[in-house]
């Protein structure tokens, strides 16, 4: 049942493209890109960008041109943010340019962000429009008294600045806008066909029943009120996916019309007016934007200039975005010093662009990194292609490429640590727990501290690291951005397909453990929970990464990309998952929350996937650390308030936390850990078949079927029995 959200999805849009693949007569028809961007789109509406001070995209208007082109266009524009300084630059050089850009409007009254397109204006206009775009009701009023059409650009991705928008919101801007794009190349086919339906069943009555409802006339904002047309383009920052997506403009006589020397960016102007268009593209999917998220990242690496630390200190931004744009800045500056990763990522881009290297730079890569060199080639050969052969080619060379990258890494990792344990570890937990917190005394980060003992040697242990390891960050960088893209309005998206009665999201959690094949109480727990879930066939999924665990139903097994004894515990082993594939794991199975059950590789992990997917994400805690590292590890205070603090940031990261003893709810909402008390959610002891009695008579016990169910439904998920 959970595997067909996408399939159906799939076939809604295949269904939707072929009815406007028959709109018109194709050789009545301009194929053209509404929305591309070039290296004039240099300054980002995203924060981190304008801190990092990097452009969105360092493609020359010429190359945009050239891709274009490749993919079949016959029209074409350049629409960058709030200028149209690129489309002055190529007609100056003789070429057919629509003039058009895309404006970053407020809708003052509900304090949010959109962006809109906007064509066939002039520079007198556009300095007009950039003065308008504060108050997205006086631009559009312009807009429509000076015949200039304009497109809501991806309506359900919005820049909201405290909250989502409000119904109140969408049915406002249904009355401002005659053209919305529906098929946006940078956003999911959930979000793309969710305003496909949403503007489907926008009829006269609607439209004359809100024109009411808020005051606002039906001709006031556009010429032709009832009439609401759907448009698409690439939104393509990076140059390979430019013209992938679009419209076929109907031009009647359009031979004729040529032959007449009309220029087509006049003929595509006169069609965007009319509203003839036909809308095309394909299936959008975590793949490609996941490439074109690398395409940028690896153009970060190759022009990146560091913005300056005053400079980020003293810009807009809370602690949070600034803290990750220094740490951005400083694997970027980092990058760039190190020769292997640059010459790979000049390679990786350059092969992504189609450009093959000559043979004789295979001579000069070492022995490990050919297979990365072959895979990356290859690619090159890909280019020109069609959309899904292209994106499917790219997509499993670059997992190709990650297979072999961790491959290198993990066996470098375990022969460090080998190497360390061998040598016999002389330090206790509480030793390197000291060592965790960072001095303030710059001095001490630049060679020995002030007994004359070298802290840690990093250099040393990093050595034969950073190559692998800055790849691997990169690549896992890309899915993260690509995720976040597609899935940060996910609320907005469950409000509107819940209200349309269509393309809802099914209801499934990802259970997250580092524990299930272990012998204690908390793998007891989740097997006897293995089993209810298989009984009762929930939408529950258990992954565990391990060699020793079998896969079944509802339990999903990743091998360990790394996996090693730590050195002050041999007898605990630590698995690492390859994190590329829990990634994908989790859209695939098309799971839209996260439950996690341990404070290791998993709990990290569950953290990312929250960010990367924006989806609920819960702890159950089993363990009290604080009593074990006091009582079993024999930590002293300060290093005992250490572990406190790092628990606290932890467990306040989830949106709930599960506790099953009153003493322990108590301590979590004490001022020792201060989450908001209504993250804390108690639940009740499970009774483990044979066990005795639990003392604290404050919670009551339970058998595991009426925990789980009640588990279930702290995360929203209500089950019967």
């Amino acid at each position: 049942m959970h595997k067909n959200f996408q399939k159906s999805l799939k076939e809604e849009l295949e269904k939707f493209l072929q009815s406007e693949n028959d709109k018109f007569p194709p050789e009545d028809t301009l194929k053209i890109d509404l929305h591309c961007h070039d290296c004039n789109s240099d300054v980002p509406d995203e924060l981190i960008g304008r801190l990092l001070s990097v452009p969105e995209t360092w493609i020359s208007g010429e190359v945009l041109l050239q891709e274009l082109k490749r993919n079949g266009c016959r029209a074409y524009t350049i629409t960058n943010h709030n200028n149209a300084r690129s489309c002055y630059i190529m007609q100056d050089k003789g070429h057919d340019i629509l003039t058009a850009a895309e404006f970053s409007c407020l809708v003052p009254d509900f304090d949010t962000g959109i962006h809109v397109l906007a064509y066939g204006f002039n520079p007198e206009q556009e300095k007009r429009l950039n003065k308008l775009r504060k108050n997205i009701y006086a631009f559009q009023e312009y807009t429509c008294e000076h015949d200039i059409p304009t497109v809501w650009a991806h309506p359900l991705y919005h820049y909201a600045v405290k909250q989502t928008p409000s119904q109140d919101f969408f049915n406002k801007m249904l009355l401002l806008f005659e053209r919305f794009e529906c098929l946006n190349g940078q956003r999911d086919t959930w979000q793309n066909m969710l305003v496909k339906e949403w503007i489907s069943r926008s009829d006269e009555e609607t439209l004359t029943r809100l024109s009411k409802q808020y005051d606002i006339g039906l001709t006031q904002y556009c010429r032709h009120p009832y009439r609401k047309i759907l448009t698409g383009g690439s939104d393509s920052h990076m140059g390979i996916f430019s013209g992938m997506t679009g419209v076929h403009a109907c031009v009647p006589n359009l031979q004729q019309r040529l032959n007449a020397a009309v220029p087509r960016s006049q003929l595509a102007l006169e069609a965007i007016r009319e509203g003839r268009l036909a809308v095309y593209g394909s299936h959008q999917n975590a793949e490609k934007l996941t490439l074109a998220f690398l395409n940028y990242v690896c153009q970060i690496a190759m022009n990146f200039r560091d913005p300056g630390l005053i400079r980020l200190l003293l810009h807009k931004g809370n602690t949070v975005e600034k803290a990750v744009s220094a740490l951005a800045s400083n694997i970027f500056c980092e990058v760039r010093n190190h020769k292997t990763t640059m010459s790979f990522v000049k390679l990786f881009y350059e092969c992504m662009m189609g450009r093959k290297p000559s043979f004789y730079k295979r001579l000069l890569v070492s022995s490990d990194y050919k297979p990365v060199f072959d895979i990356a080639v290859n690619m090159s050969s890909l280019y020109g292609r069609d959309q899904k052969t292209f994106v499917t080619g790219y997509y499993e060379s670059l997992l190709s490429i990650n297979r072999h990258i961790n491959e290198i890494l993990a066996g470098r990792l375990e022969q460090k640590i080998s190497k360390i344990n061998g040598k016999g570890f002389d330090k206790s937990l509480n030793d390197i727990i000291s060592h965790l917190e960072l001095p303030v005394n710059i001095r001490s980060y630049l060679g020995r501290t002030s007994s004359g003992e070298k802290r840690v040697d990093i250099s040393g242990f990093l050595d034969g690291l950073s190559f692998p390891f800055f790849t691997s960050l990169f690549i896992l960088a890309a899915h993260f951005t690509g995720a976040k893209a597609l899935y940060n309005t996910r609320p907005l998206l469950k409000q509107f397909s819940k209200k349309l009665g269509k393309f809802e999201h099914p209801e499934k959690i990802l259970w997250m453990t580092d524990t299930y094949g272990d012998r204690n109480d908390v793998s007891m727990f989740l097997q006897q929970m293995h089993e209810q879930v298989k009984l009762q066939d929930l939408p529950v999924d258990i992954v565990v990464c391990s060699n020793d665990v079998k896969p079944d139903d509802h339990l999903v097994i990743l091998k360990p990309l790394i996996r090693f004894a730590i050195p002050v515990n041999r007898e605990q082993t630590v698995n690492v998952p390859n994190f590329v594939e829990l990634h994908n794991l989790f859209l695939e199975g098309e799971y839209d929350r996260i439950v996690c059950s341990t404070e290791g590789v998993m709990g990290i992990f569950a953290l990312y996937l929250k960010h990367a997917y924006t989806v609920e994400a819960n702890f159950h805690v089993h363990t009290d650390w604080l009593m074990y590292v006091r009582d079993v590890l024999h930590f002293d205070k300060r290093n005992s308030d250490r572990v406190r603090r790092m628990l606290r940031l932890f467990y306040s990261s989830f949106d709930r936390v599960f506790i099953s003893a009153s003493g322990r709810k108590k301590w979590m909402k004490s001022y020792h850990m201060t989450p908001d008390a209504k993250r804390i959610c108690q639940t009740s002891h499970w009774v483990a078949p044979g066990s005795a009695p639990q003392p604290d008579d404050k919670c009551l016990e339970k058998d595991m079927p009426a925990l789980l169910k009640e588990l279930l439904d702290y995360t929203g998920i209500m089950i019967n029995g």
